[in-house]
C-alpha cells in the first residue's frame, strides 16, 4: 500500500472508457509482470525424510522437463537457503555443476546445450531446516502439551524454502510425493494414495501421486495422528474429512453439508469436480484460513470445534471457498499476481452461494452488504482495482465476488453459466489472466463486456447515486444523479439498475433503467394513478453503490414493514436511527415482534438499547430470550448501561450458547456491577470456550484481585503448548495485569520468533508495552545475551533489545 504515490506518478493511459471531457487512466502493475522462464517443468517426484526436533528436511527429487527456447546452457531453481549435495543430469553418473545464490541454485550443462522439445531429467539430493513453506509443530515443547505436526504451506511462492523448483504459479507439473515417518502417525499429500510401506525402523512410507499437473505452489503434506471420515457425494466423488483422532467430537459439526457441498458445487459450476480425490486436513497454528492445496485442502484447527462452538466460527462457508478453489485456482490458476481475483474472487462468490442455499436469501443478502461495504473501506484506503497485485483483500475477495454477482446480474443467468462452463474447459490445466475471461463472454455469447470490466475491475471506486422521484399522473419519474468524485481514474457508471414503486394497495410496478451519465432520468409507469406506498431504488441491493435518499418516516416504514427484500426492510429500519425514539419506539416494537430476520431484530435492539421507558426494556429483556443467538449478542455488545430492570435478563448471557456473549457480558457485568464479581465469575468458572476466550476472561477478572491465584495458568496458555490464539488472549491479559516473570518473557520470545505473524505481531506488540514496566527489558536483554540462538533469531532480538 506504501507504494500507492509511487505508482500515481506512473500511470498508462490504455484505453478505457473516454468520454468528451476525460479519460480513463489504468494504474500500473510491475508487480505483477509475468515470470520469464526457459524451460516447461512436467513432473516432480519428491523423496523426502525429517528430523523433527532439529526442524530438517532431506530429500531427493527428480525434475522432468523440457527446454522451451532453442539452445539452453543452465536451468534456474529457486532453493533459497537449501543446501544441495548433488545434481544429476538425465540419470548420469556425472554430477552437473552448480551455483548456490541466496535465492536459489543454477544448474550449468557445459558440455552440451539442450534444445528445445527435448525431455531431460533432473535428480537433486539436498538438506533443509527452512523458515517458510514446511512448518514443525510441537516436537520441542517441553511440557508434551502441543500437538505434534508437520504441515507444508506453498502459497505465495514458499515451497522452494523445502524443495527446489520453478516456484512461480506460471508452470504446471505433475506431482508425486513419497514421504517416510513414524508409523504411528498418519501422512496426507495431492493425490491418490498409491501405497504404504512398514519399514524395520518403524517408519512408514506413504506413496502419493497426482495424474493430471497443477502449480507447484499447491504441493502438499500434513502429518499427524488423524483419523477420518468418508463422505461420498451422489456423483462419485469420495471427500475424506480427517480430524485429531483424539477429539472424534468434532468431525460431524465440523464437516456439517460436506456431502451436499460436493453434489451442490459442481452442479452450480457446470464442470464435474477436476481431480480424482480430495480431503480436509486441520492444522495447528496455520498462519491463514484455510489453503486449497491441489486435492487436500490444509485448514486452521481453529475450525475444528465441537458443536456448540461451530454456530459463531463454522468451516461450512471456509469448506465451500477451499473447494471452489479446486476450479479456480487449481484447475485454471493466473499467470501472475495481477490476476489474483480469478482465484479468490470466484471462492468467496461461491462460498457465498453455497450459504444462500443452505440458509436462505437473507444469508445471501447480508454477506452482499458485507462484501460491498469492505469494498467501500478499501476504496477510501486507496485507489487500487481489483487486478492488481495489490489490491489487497478487500477487493480480491469481498469486492470481486460482489462484482461477479453483478456480472450475473448484468448479462442474466444462462449466458454467465454457459460462459463460466466454456471459460474452465478452454482453459483447464492451464493459465488464464483477466482477458481469458473478459473473452470469454464474446466467444460464448458475443457480448463486449469491455465497459463493465474497464469500470469494475480495472479501475477502484464505487458509484454514489443522489435519488428523487417526483410523481405525475401516469407515471414516476425518478432523477438520479452520481454524486462520487471523478477524475483520470474514476468517472461515471454505467450500469443497469431496477427500480421499483410499491403502492399502498400492495402492488408494485418496476423498470430497469441505465445509468451512465451524472444525470440520468427514469420513469416508471403508473397508469392507474395508484398512491405511491415507498419506491426502491436497486431493489435486493444488487449493484455497489453509495446512496442518498431522503424519504419521509411514513415511506421508510411502510418499506420496514412490506419490502419482500430483508435487505431492503434491512435499509429502512436502519434509516430509523436518525429519528427521535418518541417517533419511532412503538413502530420499532411492533418490527421486532413481526420480524422473521434476526438481523433486522437486532437492528431494532440497536436503536433501542439505551430506551429507558418500560415497553423499550421489555423489548430488549425479550431479545435475551431471542430464538436466534446473533440477537443476544447484540444485546450484550450493544447495550452499554445494564440498567437494574434488565440486569436480571443480561446475566442470562453468562449462560448462553455462544461462547464469544459469554465473554462480553462477563466484563460488562464485572465492570458495572463489581459487588456481584464473584458471583459472576463463579458462574462461568467451568466454562473454557474457543480458544479458551471464556477461561482467560475468568482468569484475567480474577487476576485484578488476586495475581497470584492466576499467574501460572495464564503464563501456561502463553507458551508453545497452546496453539497461537489462546497465546494471544492470554499474553494480552497479562500485559492489561502489568505482569511479567522469565517464563513469561521466554514464551513471548518464542512466539516472536513463530513463523505465524497473527502470533508474531501481537506478541512483539505485548513485549514493547510490557517494556514500560521497570525491569522487564533489563530481564528480556539478559535472557537474550545468555541464550544461544541461531543467526536469524539473534537478527530478529537484537532489534527488540537495543
Amino acid at each position: 500500500m506504501q507504494r500507492i504515490l509511487v505508482l500515481l506518478s506512473f500511470l498508462i493511459p490504455l484505453s478505457a472508457i473516454a468520454s468528451t471531457d476525460s479519460v480513463i487512466c489504468r494504474l500500473s502493475d510491475t508487480d505483477g509482470r509475468y515470470r520469464e522462464h526457459n524451460c516447461d517443468f512436467t513432473h516432480i517426484s519428491l523423496d523426502v525424510r525429517f528430523i523433527p526436533k532439529e526442524g530438517k528436511v532431506m530429500g531427493r527429487e527428480t525434475l522432468l522437463f523440457t527446454p522451451i527456447q532453442p539452445l539452453i546452457d543452465s536451468v534456474y531453481l529457486d532453493a533459497p537457503g537449501i543446501m544441495i549435495k548433488k545434481v544429476l543430469l538425465d540419470k548420469a553418473s556425472l554430477n552437473v555443476s552448480f551455483d548456490t545464490t541466496a535465492a536459489g541454485v543454477i544448474i550449468r550443462f557445459p558440455k552440451q546445450k539442450l534444445k528445445w522439445d527435448d525431455k531431460h531429467s533432473l535428480d537433486i539430493e539436498y538438506e533443509a531446516t527452512p523458515r517458510k513453506g514446511l512448518y514443525f509443530i510441537g516436537w520441542n515443547d517441553d511440557k508434551n502439551l502441543s500437538r505434534k505436526q508437520i504441515w507444508t504451506q506453498g502459497q505465495g511462492v514458499d515451497n522452494r524454502y523445502w524443495f527446489p523448483c520453478y516456484d512461480d504459479v506460471d508452470d504446471k507439473v505433475i506431482s508425486e510425493t513419497t514421504i517416510t515417518f513414524d508409523k504411528n502417525y498418519t501422512v496426507v499429500s495431492n493425490g491418490n494414495l498409491l501405497s504404504t510401506k512398514i519399514n524395520t525402523d518403524s517408519t512408514k512410507t506413504w506413496h502419493y501421486a497426482m495424474t493430471q499437473p497443477h502449480a507447484p505452489y499447491l504441493v502438499m503434506m500434513a502429518i499427524d495422528k488423524y483419523a477420518y471420515k468418508d463422505y461420498k457425494s451422489d456423483n462419485g466423488i469420495t471427500s475424506r474429512e480427517f480430524y485429531y483422532a483424539d477429539h472424534p467430537e468434532v468431525e460431524a459439526p465440523t464437516y456439517q453439508y460436506s456431502k451436499e457441498l460436493m453434489d451442490w458445487l459442481p452442479k452450480e459450476i457446470g464442470i464435474p469436480y477436476p481431480w480424482q480425490t480430495y480431503a480436509n486436513v486441520p492444522v495447528q497454528d496455520f498462519m491463514f484460513g484455510a489453503m486449497e492445496n491441489t486435492t487436500a485442502t490444509i485448514y486452521g484447527d481453529f475450525y475444528q470445534l465441537d458443536r456448540r462452538s461451530q454456530i459463531e466460527r463454522p468451516y461450512i462457508g471456509v469448506n465451500a471457498h477451499e473447494l471452489t478453489h479446486q476450479w479456480f485456482g487449481d484447475l485454471i490458476t493466473e499467470y501472475s499476481a495481477t490476476h489474483h481475483w480469478l482465484h479468490e474472487s470466484f471462492a468467496t462468490y461461491y462460498s457465498k452461494m453455497f450459504l444462500c442455499h443452505i440458509y436462505g436469501e437473507d444469508q445471501y443478502q447480508m454477506a452482499m452488504r458485507g462484501e460491498m461495504l469492505q469494498a467501500i473501506h478499501a476504496d477510501g484506503e486507496n485507489r487500487f482495482p481489483v487486478a492488481h497485485s495489490h489490491a489487497g483483500t478487500a477487493r480480491h475477495y469481498p469486492k470481486g465476488s460482489f462484482v461477479i454477482g453483478m456480472l450475473c446480474y448484468v448479462v442474466g443467468d444462462e449466458i454467465y453459466h454457459r460462459s463460466i462452463i466454456n471459460y474452465l474447459r478452454k482453459h483447464a490445466h492451464g493459465n488464464v489472466d483477466t482477458h481469458d475471461f473478459y473473452r470469454t463472454f464474446m466467444e460464448t455469447a458475443g457480448i463486449n463486456l469491455d465497459w463493465f470490466f474497464d469500470e469494475w475491475i480495472y479501475h477502484s471506486g464505487v458509484p454514489g447515486f443522489s435519488v428523487q422521484y417526483e410523481a405525475k399522473a401516469d407515471k414516476t419519474v425518478f432523477y438520479i444523479e452520481q454524486t462520487h468524485h471523478t477524475d483520470s481514474l474514476i468517472h461515471y457508471f454505467r450500469m443497469p439498475v431496477v427500480i421499483e414503486v410499491d403502492y399502498t394497495d400492495h402492488t408494485r410496478d418496476t423498470v430497469r433503467g441505465w445509468v451512465s451519465s451524472r444525470y440520468d432520468t427514469i420513469a416508471v409507469p403508473n397508469r392507474s394513478g395508484k398512491q405511491i406506498a415507498y419506491t426502491v431504488f436497486d431493489p435486493g441491493a444488487n449493484v455497489m453503490k453509495t446512496m442518498h435518499l431522503q424519504h419521509p418516516y411514513r415511506e421508510l416504514l411502510a418499506q420496514a414493514t412490506t419490502a419482500h427484500n430483508m435487505i431492503d426492510r434491512y435499509d429502512a429500519v436502519q434509516a430509523l436511527r436518525d429519528t427521535a425514539l418518541d417517533i419511532k419506539r412503538s413502530d420499532l416494537i411492533r418490527i421486532f415482534h413481526s420480524e422473521k430476520s434476526h438481523y433486522i431484530r437486532s437492528e431494532v435492539v440497536y436503536q433501542l438499547r439505551e430506551d429507558t421507558t418500560g415497553d423499550g426494556m421489555a423489548v430488549l429483556i425479550q431479545a435475551v430470550d431471542d430464538p436466534d443467538w446473533n440477537v443476544h449478542r447484540t444485546v450484550a455488545e450493544r447495550m452499554d448501561t445494564i440498567r437494574p430492570s434488565v440486569l436480571a435478563a443480561y446475566e442470562k448471557l453468562l449462560r448462553d450458547t455462544s461462547y464469544y456473549t459469554i465473554e462480553i457480558a462477563l466484563k460488562k457485568l464485572v465492570k458495572q456491577y463489581p459487588s456481584n464479581k464473584e458471583r459472576y465469575l463463579a458462574t462461568v468458572r467451568p466454562v473454557h470456550g474457543i480458544s479458551e476466550n471464556v477461561r482467560v476472561a475468568y482468569l484475567e477478572l480474577k487476576g485484578a484481585d488476586s495475581m497470584a491465584a492466576v499467574k501460572d495458568e495464564l503464563v501456561a496458555y502463553t507458551s508453545q503448548s497452546y496453539e497461537f490464539r489462546t497465546r494471544v488472549r492470554a499474553m494480552e491479559a497479562l500485559e492489561r495485569l502489568r505482569y511479567s516473570d522469565a517464563q513469561l518473557i521466554r514464551n513471548i520470545t518464542d512466539a516472536i520468533l513463530n513463523p505465524n505473524t497473527r502470533l508474531a505481531g501481537p506478541a512483539e506488540h505485548v513485549l514493547m508495552k510490557l517494556f514500560k514496566k521497570e525491569g522487564v527489558k533489563d530481564a528480556f536483554v539478559s535472557y537474550y545475551k545468555n541464550t544461544t540462538w541461531q543467526d536469524w533469531q539473534k537478527e530478529r532480538l537484537k532489534a527488540l533489545a537495543e
